[in-house]
């Protein structure tokens, strides 16, 4: 069910509040004052992003706000004079990007088609101490936070429960299972009184096929997601720095296999980590195949040798498989500075060759 004018002007009051130097969120929800006819909130709405645009040095925006403070008939001439002379003696002036906090998810689109994917959610209201999503469950929704904080934490296998990170208002979730159709990875608990929007996978995938852009920025947005997530949760990582986290997943990239294809495709210099699903390797041993199952958090690569398959093995997609593909160069650096990582290899490739040879099934 569509989100109701009160409702979609609330939902843009509450990004505005996580986004606030954000034009995409800004100019709508001045029209949408203008359109109740609150023409007062409206200019005082477009003096406050002039001003903002104009200490940011986006000369032309603060313009663009003025003007629209004048069609509204803002009172304060003086300061409208003032924020125009200003924004025309500095239109030439470089802005600073990073100073800006933009919405990622609706960066790429116009206005009007933000608003129409805003409006496709539904308002849910959240207790504290409720969770949104659980580890493990299957669901196919997304959610975007207008207010309030959420903790993402994880169980794991020895039953112990940790925070990974606490997500704001703004910031969205659930991107995994509604994108690749994976159950949860971790649960999202209320930390306080929470208001979300949810999303169905559908609009996830309408936003994809009609807006290219918009598409693709999301896909990257959640590649990266995956890829950092990896970076906490595998045992090699363990004792990584957060600077050393942060280049893993600057510089790796997320594949996807689908089922009977070859995880040995791809060539160059990296080192692969299974992120999601299963795949077969095995060797002929003695005009015998001979093989077992590979699942999350296993390696392989090129890796200086240390990390190569059998010469004669294959690894086969058992089911769809999300794979980080890893630098070369990032795992020599980790193998000199971590001793942690380099024993983790070493160890699990042992296993994982006699797994090959069907000596051993660490999975």
């Amino acid at each position: 069910m569509a989100l109701n004018e009160q409702e979609l002007t609330y939902a843009y009051q509450g990004l505005l509040h996580a986004f606030p130097e954000d034009l995409h969120i800004a100019r709508p929800m001045v029209q949408m004052l203008q359109d109740r006819g609150d023409n007062e909130a409206a200019r005082d709405l477009a003096m406050n992003m002039a001003r903002r645009m104009l200490s940011l040095g986006y000369s032309t925006y603060a313009l663009a706000f003025i003007t629209i403070c004048e069609q509204l008939k803002h009172p304060d001439t003086d300061e409208i004079e003032s924020i125009k002379t200003m924004a025309e003696l500095t239109l030439s002036a470089t802005h600073q990007d990073d100073d800006v906090k933009m919405f990622e998810l609706i960066e790429t689109l116009s206005d009007s088609e933000a608003k129409d994917f805003l409006r496709k959610g539904t308002i849910l209201e959240v207790q504290k101490g409720e969770s949104v999503v659980k580890q493990g469950e299957i669901s196919r929704k997304f959610y975007l936070i207008l207010d309030g904080t959420m903790q993402v934490h994880v169980e794991t296998r020895s039953g112990q429960d940790i925070d990974l990170t606490t997500l704001q208002k703004g910031e969205f979730f659930g991107e995994f299972a509604c994108v690749y159709h994976l159950p949860r990875t971790a649960t999202v608990t209320a930390s306080s009184a929470v208001t979300v929007l949810e999303f169905d996978d559908e609009v996830i995938t309408e936003l994809v096929d009609t807006s290219p852009e918009a598409g693709e920025s999301l896909m990257g947005i959640v590649k990266r997601r995956m890829i950092a997530s990896v970076s906490h949760a595998h045992p090699i990582f363990t004792d990584i720095e957060d600077a050393d986290r942060s280049w893993l997943t600057d510089e790796a990239t997320l594949l996807e296999y689908e089922t009977g294809a070859s995880l040995l495709s791809e060539k160059g210099d990296y080192f692969y980590i299974i992120a999601f699903g299963k795949a077969k390797a095995s060797e002929d041993v003695g005009g015998q195949a001979q093989g077992c199952e590979l699942g999350v958090n296993a390696l392989y690569g090129n890796a200086r040798g240390i990390l190569k398959l059998p010469d004669a093995a294959s690894l086969i997609a058992m089911e769809r498989c999300l794979v980080c593909k890893v630098p070369l160069a990032i795992f020599d650096a980790f193998s000199k500075a971590y001793g942690g990582f380099e024993h983790w290899v070493e160890k699990h490739v042992k296993t994982r060759n006699d797994c090959c040879k069907g000596k051993a099934n660490p999975y």
